[in-house]
């Protein structure tokens, strides 16, 4: 244990602070500024949009197998070292993207294969697991500040990875000026600290400060385990899978419109500024609702909130398959964001809630691979079959059944009642 007095300063705001940093550089500036890079890049290779969407769908899949492996090491080892491992790999993925990529099979290994060990390691798994370490009461307000961090810079890395490219000629200047947003959130991560109980401090502030909180609120109307569930236990309760479908049901729509979205309305008429702007309002709706809907979230059931957030993303996503005019899609896209950041705090909230934050980790690596490798599929055969077909409708049919789904899990997810506690 640190020699950090009891009465110190609680030190997870600033950690919070940090995170926001790391998730703005790292992640943000990273993986929404794929959205401008990709097409631009096999525009120019000539590569089929099949063939090179393989590389989004092994990131995923390689990204869930890994998840298990993470838990495991920041059980171990910490958060901290687990995101600057991370960053450190996606950064040297990145500079080889920008200088050494000429083939197809350049883009797989590396988009596809070394870089999803570094958004593994150094990505939403260490941090949602750091914030819920220093933070219970506080906590969906804690993941909306950090999780807006993603969205703004995804917002900003689009103009400016466009402006780039177009200045200087080339999609390489992309992936370098994604490089160094990496590097500097690697930098960053080395101000990081892993545990409140690794410095004499507790979840949600110094001791008296918890304990004077805890006398002048009354009790929580937030549900919140009383236990830390065991995996093979959660495993057995429907909350669980309904939670699974329910993350699945966020992420494979955003990975269609993270891919394929710019080409969708670029076929569907629209002009590529269009296109990209549409997809910005998507970028932009989703960093503006991650705070708000963090806050509601420490004060209303999480999973009221879900229900209500995926019906809105139902919605919109059908008005973006069919994208009847530029106002139409201008309304439709921020909600689609909202509906999709608010999600994004919401569901690792019922996590931790529902199950314990010591055992968000391990769950969390349980949930990530069934996750993330169904939401893999969605890049490479949404790809395939506007090759075949000439058209991204099936995809958006069996995405939108998908979400409809969820919003009926949203509602049955109730929490689930561990054996130690025994029911009247």
């Amino acid at each position: 244990m640190s020699a950090v007095p009891e009465n110190a300063r609680f030190y997870g705001w600033s950690n919070l602070r940090i995170l926001f940093g790391i998730y703005f550089l790292g992640m943000g500036m990273v993986f929404y500024g794929f959205n401008v890079i990709f097409p631009e890049m096999i525009t120019t290779m000539g590569w089929s949009r099949g063939d090179a969407s393989w590389a989004q769908s092994m990131r995923g899949i390689l990204i869930g197998i890994s998840a298990p492996l993470v838990a495991i090491f920041i059980n171990r080892y910490g958060t901290r070292r687990s995101i600057i491992l991370g960053l450190s790999i996606l950064t040297l993925g990145l500079f080889l993207l920008g200088t050494i990529t000429t083939e197809l099979w350049h883009w797989l290994v590396l988009w596809g294969l070394l870089m999803p060990i570094g958004f593994a390691f150094g990505g939403v798994l260490p941090i949602q697991t750091n914030i819920s370490y220093w933070f219970n009461a506080k906590r969906s307000m804690a993941l909306g500040i950090v999780m807006t961090a993603a969205g703004a810079g995804g917002f900003i890395a689009q103009p400016l990875y466009a402006w780039l490219m177009e200045e200087y000629g080339s999609w390489q200047f992309g992936w370098l000026a994604a490089g160094f947003c990496a590097l500097a959130a690697t930098l960053l991560a080395f101000l990081l600290k892993s545990r409140p109980e690794d410095y004499d401090q507790v979840p949600d502030g110094t001791r008296e400060q918890v304990i004077k909180d805890s006398t002048n609120k009354g009790p929580s109307k937030i549900y919140q385990s009383a236990v830390s569930w065991k995996l093979a236990d959660a495993i057995r309760t429907p909350a669980l899978w309904f939670i699974i479908i329910i993350l699945i049901a966020q992420i494979m729509p955003l990975y269609m419109l993270s891919v394929h979205g710019v080409f969708h309305l670029r076929d569907s008429g629209f002009e590529r500024m269009q296109a990209a702007s549409i997809i910005s309002f998507v970028i932009a709706g989703s960093a503006v609702a991650r705070f708000p809907i963090g806050w509601l979230g420490d004060r209303i059931e999480p999973r009221y909130i879900l229900t209500i957030l995926h019906t809105a993303l139902l919605i919109t996503f059908i008005v973006i398959w069919k994208a009847p005019s530029i106002t139409a899609l201008i309304i439709a896209a921020p909600i689609f964001g909202v509906a999709f950041g608010g999600g994004v705090v919401m569901a690792p909230s019922l996590v931790a809630n529902y199950f314990g934050r010591e055992s968000f980790a391990t769950i969390n690596g349980f949930i990530f691979p069934v996750q993330i490798i169904f939401a893999s599929t969605v890049p490479v055969g949404a790809g395939y079959l506007v090759d075949q077909t000439g058209s991204y409708d099936w995809a958006f049919i069996v995405l939108s059944g998908i979400i409809a789904v969820a919003v009926v899990c949203s509602i049955l997810a109730s929490p689930p009642v561990p054996k130690e506690i025994p029911t009247d």
